[in-house]
């Protein structure tokens, strides 16, 4: 057979393969985004099990969506052997940054003191001053048990609504709750449930 039909059959045939990929990907994307909406995270994490899912995707991003898998059934050990095993993977900078983001505010809520350590130490060699002092102050509050943002965080959250305000009054009633002051952690955890549960205007 001629080399040049024999490119040509290659490239058509390379192709399809791709096309097929694409449109395997796209309906599988769907498919999970629908079942961890609707609550079915176990069929979610089934699927993801699938030997043509794993074809499509690549490893990265399918362990990316079984660390949301498992986090969204409360599933700890798994969520921790799902991290570990990212943290070690090849992956771009982007991919890195958002991985390592994630992990550090899941070792934070967790009480993981090494983990949110480990993470904070590699933030801080990121050129992002704003990214690496949010975590600084994230990692005292969680992990170092401080209080002393309370004072300025008072002064803004007053101007400040929705989630956004919630957040802030969370913070305030875990560093109440590290200052000993139960009464004014209590309050502050009352408004932060309610402001987090205020829709959010468009």
């Amino acid at each position: 057979m001629d080399i040049r039909i024999i490119g040509a059959v290659i490239l058509i045939a390379a192709t399809a393969l791709l096309i097929l990929t694409e449109v395997a990907k796209r309906a599988y994307t769907h498919e999970l985004a629908s079942l961890l909406e609707q609550g079915e995270v176990r069929a979610y994490l089934a699927l993801l099990e699938k030997p043509l899912v794993k074809l499509v995707f690549p490893a990265w991003n399918r362990s990316f969506m079984q660390l949301n898998g498992y986090l969204a059934l409360d599933a700890y050990g798994e969520a921790d052997s799902v991290i570990e095993r990212m943290l070690s993977m090849r992956q771009n900078d982007r991919q890195r940054r958002e991985l390592v983001g994630k992990a550090f505010n899941y070792y934070l809520e967790r009480g993981n003191a090494e983990g949110a350590t480990r993470l904070l130490a590699e933030i801080e060699t990121w050129e992002d001053a704003d990214a690496v002092a949010e975590a600084r102050m994230m990692h005292d509050i969680y992990i170092k048990k401080g209080w002393g943002y309370i004072e300025d965080m008072e002064r803004r959250v007053e101007g400040l609504h929705g989630v956004d305000r919630g957040f802030l009054e969370l913070l305030l009633a875990l560093q109440y709750e590290n200052k000993g002051d139960a009464a004014a952690s209590e309050r502050y955890l009352k408004r932060s449930e309610k402001h987090m549960r205020a829709p959010v205007k468009g």
